[in-house]
């Protein structure tokens, strides 16, 4: 048996081997391109991407659609800055700007997804009703998030009743990382 030292060295020795191929993020969050299945995937939709990150969603989804517009944000200038570098549709535009005061008209998306990031937003109700407030009449709103135990579920589910709309039908998908079960939440109108 190893003991503490010998073991942080040993684990620390294989994340440095297989560090580009494992990376630790992807244990404890779910895959954002793991939504996709549970989209209502159309041509000519409008979507707003929450908290875009990488933009890894937005890319995938403009490979799959043929006529198209979506919109990415981030609060990091230095994320959206990679997205534009990396961005060959001219259909997706990559915005800066907090999710709770989105810079979009009422009633414009069909589709607004927002991966991983609700736990990390310091307004959380307010940013779920302004991305309500965007979200066309029998729009869609996805919000995929990963389940770290009960404590963050029961914190998660008060949140989500203090949101001006109808309660969202929530579902758990299949396990797409390690540490944490991804949990979606889908608000139809």
């Amino acid at each position: 048996m190893l003991n503490n030292d010998s073991t942080k060295l040993f684990y620390k020795q294989i994340m440095q081997k297989h560090k580009k191929y494992l990376p630790l993020k992807h244990l404890l969050k779910p895959e954002s391109r793991t939504i996709i299945p549970e989209i209502d995937l159309k041509d000519d939709i409008k979507l707003l991407d929450v908290a875009c990150g990488k933009g890894k969603l937005l890319f995938t989804l403009a490979g799959i659609l043929k006529s198209f517009e979506f919109k990415g944000i981030d609060v990091s200038e230095k994320m959206i800055g990679r997205c534009k570098k990396k961005n060959i549709f001219s259909e997706i535009e990559f915005l800066v700007s907090p999710a709770d005061k989105l810079p979009f008209d009422d009633n414009y998306f069909d589709i607004i997804t927002c991966t991983n990031a609700v736990s990390l937003f310091s307004q959380r109700v307010k940013a779920i009703d302004e991305m309500y407030r965007v979200l066309k009449p029998k729009g869609k709103l996805y919000i995929l998030d990963g389940v770290r135990g009960t404590e963050w579920k029961q914190k998660f589910d008060k949140m989500l009743r203090q949101i001006k709309f109808i309660q969202p039908r929530k579902k758990y998908l299949p396990r797409s990382s390690i540490m944490r079960k991804s949990y979606l939440i889908i608000e139809t109108k």
